[in-house]
């Protein structure tokens, strides 16, 4: 399948209506991740499973519905916000605790971390995941920095660099040097994207990066938990009244539900691909799920 990674969904799924079962676990595979990180950057992980669960299933039932490429993206988009939606849509704060963490709380890997960061980019951090912070405070003090939004992206990544190399926290998207292309994402990150259209556009975008779709996902835990304030937590700062912490998830496996097979149809092709993609979406999201 090594040849199919640099295939774009919209080939994908043309490969995949022509009978091409393995272009269809590929685009399987690439919307399950996608679906992920969306979810777990908005509500958090397990918060998101229910509704991640339920969208993955709508979108492995619905895809034999749809004819053209071109509308795969928007389609698809509608369901796991659709979904998200009936779990309150996005976090503003919360402890969940995961693998990548080593299963401590982010919030106290937070407060330590934040000790091996220079204070201007603790405070441009804090600043910029407050939403109670005007955005042009936050342009000003990033413009202090190198600019506006590349001066957040470059603190968020210096933080992920710190929690991986002094707290083992599993990173593998932790480059160098910033994607300057992925400016907007500590944007996306902190709920302060110009309504839903700019965000429907950005969520749809990192279909086509799946580095883009990892780092956003396992960096969601920290990136709530920033959102909840848990920088002001630090000694001689002041405590967040709007902190969420929630208990780590139990350890049970949620079950994962039944494939369906797409309704009968006179396209054989799109058929055989359609019971590949409901088998092996929910297969990935079940993985996920018990990780």
């Amino acid at each position: 399948m090594s040849e199919l990674a640099g295939q774009t969904i919209q080939q994908l799924f043309k490969q995949w209506r022509s009978g091409d079962a393995e272009a269809g676990q590929a685009m399987a595979s690439r919307f399950s991740d996608w679906y992920y990180a969306i979810a777990a950057s908005r509500l958090g992980d397990p918060p998101c499973r229910q509704p991640l669960e339920t969208a993955c299933r709508r979108f492995a039932e619905g895809v034999s519905t749809v004819t053209e490429a071109r509308l795969l993206p928007g389609w698809s988009h509608d369901i796991i916000v659709e979904e998200l939606k009936t779990a309150g849509e996005r976090a503003w704060g919360g402890d969940f605790p995961n693998n990548i963490t080593g299963k401590k709380k982010p919030s106290d890997l937070l407060s330590k971390a934040v000790d091996k960061l220079t204070p201007a980019q603790v405070k441009l951090l804090d600043r910029a995941y407050d939403r109670k912070v005007p955005l042009e405070d936050v342009k000003a003090l990033a413009n202090e920095a190198g600019g506006y939004p590349i001066a957040v992206l470059q603190a968020r990544y210096a933080l992920k660099r710190v929690l991986r190399s002094q707290y083992n926290v599993q990173f593998t998207e932790v480059p160098d040097q910033p994607n300057l292309d992925w400016g907007p994402l500590p944007l996306y990150e902190c709920g302060r994207m110009d309504g839903t259209n700019e965000e429907k556009s950005f969520e749809t975008w990192m279909l086509s990066d799946l580095s883009l779709c990892k780092d956003i996902a396992e960096f969601s835990s920290f990136a709530i938990a920033l959102r909840g304030g848990a920088l002001k937590a630090k000694p001689k700062a002041t405590a967040s009244s709007e902190a969420v912490t929630i208990p780590p998830p139990a350890t049970t496996t949620p079950p994962t539900p039944t494939p369906t097979a797409p309704p009968a149809g006179p396209n054989k092709a799109v058929l055989i691909g359609g019971v590949v993609v409901v088998a092996v979406i929910l297969a990935v999201i079940a993985a996920m799920m018990s990780s």
